[in-house]
């Protein structure tokens, strides 16, 4: 399955703002939901990502040296969801961590999100850390994290 990561442009505001809206729908319990300008500004580098020519959701990558990245709010859109897109997600966007010369990708979990923490243990990540109330309380997240070969 071929799945395609296309860059957010954020000289462009409406994709920043188009961005902002579907974080905001997937992310409302979340206690830090960026603004547009934190998107525009936050150094995260954001994709669209595609399946024969339909999004289907999105993913970004944040730099935390220049060979760790953190994979963020990846998301597969509900009327995708059920389909195995979230692990060829989760593979395309570690393929461009690659890309990027990264050596070391990480992310973290909310501790319900019992899929893609299924996910990412088939895909080689090794739970690191168990952070409660990481956000706020109730919002318990893992970390997990990979060296890239």
């Amino acid at each position: 399955m071929k799945v395609e990561l296309i860059p957010y442009d954020f000289n462009h505001p409406e994709e920043a703002q188009e961005l902002f809206k579907i974080i905001q729908k997937y992310y409302q319990k979340s206690p830090w939901p960026p603004s547009v300008e934190k998107i525009m500004n936050g150094g995260v580098k954001y994709y669209r990502a595609f399946f024969e020519n339909q999004q289907f959701g999105i993913s970004g990558i944040a730099f935390k040296t220049p060979s760790l990245a953190e994979t963020v709010k990846t998301t597969v859109f509900n009327e995708f969801q059920g389909r195995g897109l979230g692990k060829y997600l989760s593979n395309e966007i570690e393929e461009e961590c690659k890309r990027l010369g990264v050596k070391k990708v990480m992310t973290t979990i909310y501790h319900f999100n019992h899929a893609m923490i299924s996910i990412k243990l088939k895909q080689g990540y090794t739970i690191e850390g168990y952070h409660p109330d990481h956000e706020a309380p109730g919002y318990h997240e893992y970390s997990l994290g990979k060296i890239l070969i």
